[in-house]
């Protein structure tokens, strides 16, 4: 890969990194999946080159530029692991909650009667 295609190639993962970086920061993660797979080819290309040969005789610059974008993808790979944990205790809460809840009520005697086989999606109080 020659220096004009190593240049046009770091910019489009750069532009990838920037759309997955606004994506990331609003929360869409159905853009991130659309996204996945462009951002998987480009990254593909690049190890290729470097693999091949490419980065030598290149500038410094280059070779900074590839090392800003490895930083840059662990540090997305970072949020998104956070983001998929972060999820995944959310759904776990919510389906803890709605199992968690009986309903039923009180006897004249202030004791809890549970309704036969009654289960909802009610809220406990905090």
């Amino acid at each position: 890969m020659d220096n004009l295609n190593i240049e046009a190639c770091l910019d489009a993962i750069e532009q990838t990194f920037e759309m997955e970086a606004e994506h990331i920061v609003r929360g869409q993660l159905g853009e991130l999946g659309a996204l996945a797979r462009e951002k998987v080819d480009q990254l593909g290309s690049l190890s290729n080159a470097i693999e091949q040969g490419a980065l030598r005789g290149q500038s410094k610059d280059v070779i900074d530029r590839v090392r800003r974008l490895q930083m840059t993808a662990v540090e997305h790979d970072r949020h998104l692991v956070a983001m998929r944990h972060g999820l995944s205790r959310l759904l776990e809460r919510m389906g803890r909650l709605q199992s968690d809840s009986n309903v039923g009520s009180y006897n004249r005697y202030g004791a809890k009667v549970q309704f036969s086989n009654a289960r909802g999606g009610f809220e406990s109080k905090a």
